[in-house]
């Protein structure tokens, strides 16, 4: 009897809380939005006041070290909230009419927060315009593909999107993957980014041969599909269509399989341009390591050509080498010079005033201790400066001052003064990975 009047009344109350709802749904929404046009209006404030704050560095007379510190201790953000906070105020200072949409509780945080990436004082107004009326999803999309100083109908640009993956994992896989780095950051000869640690990792998985056994069969065989008439691409990824860069397009056909229009009524006869036995050649030759200097990755390997084809670059062995997937990525996207012949790499990047040489296929030895950096010597730099800026790189880097500062110290004393910045960092970071932070 007890239980059977506790679910009546249950009910009379769920049947009372609903007649309820129904009757008042639009005081409720009309609540809503007035909070969420006060809150919108307090963030423009906000936004104000940290400028201000920033300005007359509110933080110091306070004992605190930074506006970042500050804001975590009395505003409660998170690190990371307070940095982007900090950035859309800094941007607001700019920009008059978001600041004013905000403010009149027009367009939410979220979506300025997402428009000052890309709004202008000369393009605002138009971005404002294309947004309103859109959920954060929307312009989210909206805002991905296009670069500071562009219109909302301006042409997309696929190199601009990056897009944030997070994994949970427990301690033995996160000491899996810390050492997982540190071996691909050994074979590629310096520090690889979250981008070409996921790459490389990746394209580990993917390979489909064994690296002691080569097919010769093109790496580029169905993952990408391109557009003859505009030259657009696009890389499948478990069933979705995703925009690539030109880069990635170009570095895609140095080593492809065509297949042919996908609309046609007959599948074509698929070809490659690069023979299977050229490939096969290649790949013994070079020792199934990349050839780039200072590169020994044996992982994510794909065929290079020395002379682009565009170029008027064939596909014969004397003018095709391998290089991993970061290094051929790095060289189509400009950010890598690779020169030279099958015997003679020379590679140069855009911070160094020297190229890099290396003689012979084989990447397991390198003939010069210095080829793995800049040759020019500083010599008139200061010590204190030079031990100064490596510490800097590192703590950059992620690693805590103690260990920077000690991996700089005893690198340091091993290469002596004559030593460049670069190859004092190198050398530094190799110690560093005996003491992570």
């Amino acid at each position: 009897m007890v239980a059977q009047a506790a679910v009546e009344a249950e009910s009379t109350w769920a049947f009372e809380c609903q007649r309820e709802v129904h009757s008042d749904w639009q005081a409720v929404d009309l609540a809503l939005r007035t909070i969420a046009r006060r809150r919108a209006a307090l963030d423009a404030d906000e936004a104000r006041w940290l400028r201000e704050a920033e300005a007359c560095q509110i933080w110091r007379p306070l004992g605190m070290v930074s506006a970042i510190d500050y804001m975590e201790r009395v505003l409660g953000y998170a690190p990371r909230a307070a940095q982007e906070r900090l950035r859309v105020a800094r941007a607001l200072g700019t920009l008059p009419q978001l600041t004013a949409a905000l403010a009149q509780g027009e367009l939410p945080f979220s979506a300025v927060r997402e428009l000052t990436r890309v709004a202008s004082a000369a393009t605002e107004a138009a971005w404002r315009d294309a947004a309103t009326g859109k959920n954060l999803r929307q312009i989210e999309e909206l805002v991905a593909d296009h670069r500071p100083g562009d219109l909302p109908d301006d042409p997309v640009d696929p190199e601009v999107r990056t897009r944030v993956v997070r994994f949970e994992v427990s301690a033995e896989t996160f000491a899996l993957l810390r050492q997982a780095r540190s071996v691909l950051d050994d074979q590629h000869g310096g520090h690889l980014s979250d981008d070409q640690l996921v790459a490389a990792l990746c394209g580990a998985v993917l390979d489909g041969a064994p690296a002691s056994e080569p097919t010769g069969r093109a790496k580029f065989q169905i993952a990408v599909t391109m557009c003859e008439r505009c030259g657009q691409g696009w890389q499948d990824g478990a069933g979705a269509k995703i925009a690539i860069s030109p880069a990635a397009v170009e570095r895609a056909t140095c080593d492809a399989q065509h297949i042919g229009l996908l609309d046609g009524a007959t599948p074509a006869r698929a070809h490659q341009d690069v023979p299977p036995s050229v490939a096969r050649l290649v790949w013994r030759r070079d020792g199934g390591r990349c050839r780039v200097p200072g590169c020994r990755s044996a992982l994510g390997l794909e065929i290079h050509h020395l002379v682009h084809r565009a170029d008027g670059g064939d596909h014969d062995a004397s003018n095709l080498i391998l290089a991993c997937s970061s290094c051929h990525q790095a060289h189509h996207a400009g950010a890598l010079t690779i020169t030279g012949t099958p015997k003679q790499i020379e590679a140069r990047r855009p911070a160094e005033s020297k190229s890099i040489a290396k003689v012979g296929a084989h990447v397991g030895a390198v003939a010069n201790a210095d080829s793995y950096a800049n040759t020019s010597v500083p010599n008139k730099l200061d010590t204190a400066v030079l031990r100064t800026q490596s510490k800097d790189a590192l703590i950059g880097l992620g690693w805590k001052p103690a260990i920077a500062h000690a991996a700089v110290t005893a690198s340091f004393a091993t290469l002596g003064e004559e030593v460049t910045l670069e190859r004092l960092i190198f050398e530094a970071l190799r110690r560093c990975r005996r003491a992570p932070a």
